[in-house]
């Protein structure tokens, strides 16, 4: 099935194709515009003279997949929901952790506020077990609780009943994990800055938070509210996330108060501790003349403060984007923060991780980290998975919204460019779902990231109506923020809002890993030109029905593949070519045939 659509080729293609060219008169240009005419059609003879080309990548999926990891009950007691903690609600940590910062060594006291869902006699606690547990109270009493693993399970002298408020106090100390490799293997990072005084922080996103304090450590409970204080020798600053309520000095030793007032991930709550130096400026929400909405706080070393100072700068205009996106910004109490840190980046909420080199590599305006992480205070932040299985919701909806912010600020063919560049840096060696209920993400795959952002760009094709796609996302979002969600969420209001079923898009982006390939053959007629055009997926589930646009000679048409070969009579000389503004994740595979009809066909 098709739908031809009326769209002269020449003229049209080439304002589409070269827009900064015919901005300007044509007759000025002219001899440029016949050698970018040339470029072009040197790069389709490359491509099989013009064959269906421009799909993205002609990659083939690799023949062997990413072999998952042996999962052990250490990853069940860190990734399923159990009966130990499915019976109790989360809903504020006052954490007190002391930092000798000569020996990596923290002493800590967690108070745990929670509510009993049911009958209660035993719950599931998070540490791991090179930390030490120096006692569990309740009401004045210590408690028992036995330990496995990096959990620990403690059992109440009384059962405790439901719906009732509890306060559950932990003291512990230890040295804490150090991080191989952060962000990406967690741990602490102690290191020095360049005058040698620390520079110390905590990266912990996959590994968890139970790393170095005791607590619920499961996406799926995010508490609504966290209070920290956090003690160093006097001399440095203490950042965290939400807004300071104190510091109180003594004479060696100060103690920082920092609270949240929203609810947040586990892994976010996080401390940088360093000679750090402070500016700030207001966000007026509509430019200069705007009202303001909330603080924005910068803190970097005194080194890198006059860089950090004009660099930071440009977290206004990704705010106002996302904002005007997504929503309003999720924490206008808490604020905005960008950090100087010890490793490379994360989006702890509110106060970001930033540690590269003070550098505008997006067209040399823009910093990838800030406007990633940023992206995420909407996208993993306050949208938050419930399974790291599910992480393309943080990864693939932020990857996604740099996308869109440079088709905000350079048009859209730049944000096509930028997706191309993605689209070669997926790797299909494994679904970008993983599996549930063990805590497990890959850090060397970027699947998550690429392969989730070229979803949505999908999604936005087979939508055809900007209008409705974005609704949908904009909906997703404020319908969901400040909750753990699952994909099924987003699916069921995209089916919604469009009044159709796209579970079949999702489920083949998700739970396949195969890039899908539009296997296509020409039968020709006695007079050798073509007459026929023969197309169908494969390597797809087997109700995928992702429309293509094609260029047949001057004439846009519309194909309808499915999983069965079909056909549309054409009458051209030249070879098809994919309508190169979509680009939709797949790509395309001309296949051999005995005889003028196609009757038989060799499968490749």
């Amino acid at each position: 099935m098709s739908i031809k659509i009326g769209y002269k080729f020449h003229h049209n293609f080439i304002q589409v194709l070269f827009p900064t060219i015919f901005a300007k008169e044509y007759s000025a240009l002219k001899s440029k515009i016949i050698k970018q005419l040339f470029i072009f059609i040197l790069s389709c003879t490359l491509f099989s003279s013009c064959a269906i080309v421009g799909s993205g990548p002609q990659k083939k999926t690799p023949t062997k997949a990413s072999i998952l990891p042996i999962f052990t009950e250490v990853d069940y007691l860190r990734g399923k929901i159990n009966r130990y903690r499915e019976n109790n609600d989360v809903y504020f940590y006052e954490l007190s952790v002391e930092f000798d910062l000569e020996t990596k060594f923290i002493i800590g006291e967690v108070n745990i506020h929670f509510e009993s869902l049911k009958a209660i006699d035993t719950i599931q606690l998070d540490l791991y077990q090179n930390m030490v547990i120096n006692e569990v109270r309740y009401k004045n009493q210590e408690l028992e609780y036995y330990r496995k693993h990096n959990a620990f399970f403690i059992i109440f002298k009384e059962q405790l009943v439901k719906g009732e408020k509890h306060i559950l106090t932990v003291s512990y100390e230890g040295t804490p994990l150090e991080a191989k490799k952060p962000p990406y293997k967690g741990g602490f990072i102690w290191s020095k800055d360049q005058a040698g005084l620390p520079f110390v922080g905590v990266s912990c996103e996959v590994d968890g938070a139970s790393l170095w304090w005791p607590m619920k450590d499961h996406l799926y409970d995010e508490p609504d509210s966290v209070l920290m204080h956090y003690t160093i020798p006097v001399g440095l600053f203490v950042v965290s996330n939400g807004k300071m309520v104190s510091r109180i000095a003594d004479n060696l030793q100060e103690t920082f108060t920092w609270k949240v007032t929203y609810p947040i991930n586990s892994y976010n709550v996080t401390f940088y501790i360093g000679d750090y130096q402070h500016f700030w400026s207001p966000y007026q929400r509509g430019g200069t003349k705007g009202k303001v909405a909330f603080d924005l706080d910068f803190y970097a070393l005194p080194h890198d403060l006059i860089r950090a100072e004009v660099h930071f700068r440009q977290v206004d205009e990704i705010l106002e984007f996302f904002e005007n996106q997504f929503g309003d910004y999720p924490w206008p109490r808490d604020g905005f923060k960008l950090v100087q840190s010890p490793f490379e980046g994360i989006e702890h909420q509110s106060a970001i991780a930033y540690g590269t080199t003070f550098e505008n590599t997006l067209m040399g305006r823009y910093d990838y980290i800030i406007l990633h992480e940023t992206a995420h205070e909407w996208w993993g932040n306050s949208v938050s998975a419930t399974d790291h299985a599910e992480a393309w919701i943080h990864e693939g909806f932020a990857t996604y919204s740099e996308a869109l912010f440079l088709e905000h600020v350079s048009g859209y063919q730049t944000y096509l460019d930028y997706l191309t560049k993605y689209s070669k840096l997926i790797t299909n060696k494994a679904p970008i779902v993983g599996p549930f209920d063990v805590n497990y993400k890959d850090h060397t795959q970027k699947d998550v990231n690429f392969k989730g952002a070229l979803l949505l760009h999908t999604l936005r094709n087979s939508i055809d109506n900007d209008t409705t796609f974005f609704d949908a996302i904009k909906t997703f979002y404020n319908d969901y923020k400040y909750s753990s969600v699952t994909t099924q969420n987003f699916i069921d209001i995209v089916n919604q809002k469009t009044g159709k079923d796209y579970t079949w898009l999702f489920n083949q982006y998700l739970h396949n890993r195969s890039i899908p390939v539009l296997e296509y053959y020409y039968t020709t007629d006695d007079r050798g030109r073509f007459d026929n055009l023969f197309f169908r997926w494969k390597d797809t589930e087997h109700d995928f029905k992702l429309s293509v646009e094609l260029m047949l000679d001057d004439e846009l048409t519309v194909i309808f593949p499915s999983t069965q070969y079909s056909s549309i009579p054409i009458k051209i000389k030249e070879k098809a070519v994919i309508y190169p503004f979509k680009r939709s994740y797949f790509t395309t595979r001309e296949t051999k045939h005995k005889n003028t009809y196609g009757e038989k066909i060799d499968r490749l």
